[in-house]
């Protein structure tokens, strides 16, 4: 197998429909993929997008990819109507037009909770959520191993693949812990998120109220913890020496 450009590769993968935009990260050696990002108008299946890409990298890479490398999230209604009309209207026209959208909505401030979906399918599990900054909605899945704990875990670290898309790869996230605690006879889950921007390390902590489902508390303690961090620039005394 020979050495390869991701830059080629992402720029090839955004050509195949249903795809916005992509990201492949290679491993340490360079001489194959360890993940591959991609942001989708909705216009396919994830699951056929996942064998496109797969027969494309095979024939014109030379490439054989494990599909669970893969992550794709997915770009919906207002957002995706934006961006086609940015496309097909002149530029004089779609500038005024997007200005105008802004002014109606207002600034976006906060990334919020919109959908979590937990299926179990025969050993495996799979976390599908749905994240909401203003009018755009984007979505992220994790699969995992089918276990009550496993579950948890699916839950929030399918929205740190949804969040990598929002901050456009700037920031890249990792969930380093999720634990349960009671506090004054109230059930809590406590997160730890470590993240990176350009030479910046950060942690941050969140929190949420457990109360009928587990997997959405997941959820809302991860964005707990990164929302301060992804809406304005990062502080100085947020992050770590390296």
């Amino acid at each position: 197998m020979t050495d390869f450009d991701p830059t080629q590769i992402d720029t090839l993968l955004e050509t195949l429909t249903g795809v916005v935009r992509a990201r492949v990260r290679p491993d340490e050696d360079g001489r194959q993929l360890r993940e591959i990002h991609v942001l989708s108008d909705g216009a396919l299946a994830p699951k056929q997008i996942v064998r496109n890409i797969e027969t494309l990298l095979k024939t014109a890479f030379d490439l054989t990819i494990d599909h669970r490398i893969v992550s794709i999230a997915v770009l919906k209604q207002g957002a995706e109507v934006e961006e086609s009309a940015a496309r097909e209207a002149p530029p004089q026209e779609a500038r005024p037009e997007r200005r105008a959208r802004k002014a109606s909505t207002g600034p976006a401030s906060r990334v919020v909770f919109h959908k979590l979906q937990v299926v179990q399918d025969a050993l495996k599990c799979t976390a599908h959520v749905e994240l909401k900054l203003g009018d755009v909605i984007f979505e992220g899945t994790h699969r995992d191993t089918d276990t009550p704990e496993a579950r948890v875990y699916a839950a929030a670290r399918a929205v740190i693949e949804a969040l990598e898309y929002l901050t456009e790869k700037q920031m890249a996230f990792y969930l380093a812990g999720l634990e349960q605690m009671r506090v004054y006879e109230e059930r809590l889950l406590v997160v730890l998120v470590e993240a990176r921007r350009g030479r910046q390390r950060m942690r941050m902590v969140g929190t949420a109220a457990v109360k009928d489902d587990t997997h959405e508390a997941a959820v809302r303690a991860v964005l707990d913890a990164v929302n301060r961090f992804i809406t304005r620039p990062v502080e100085p005394t947020a992050a770590l020496a390296d």
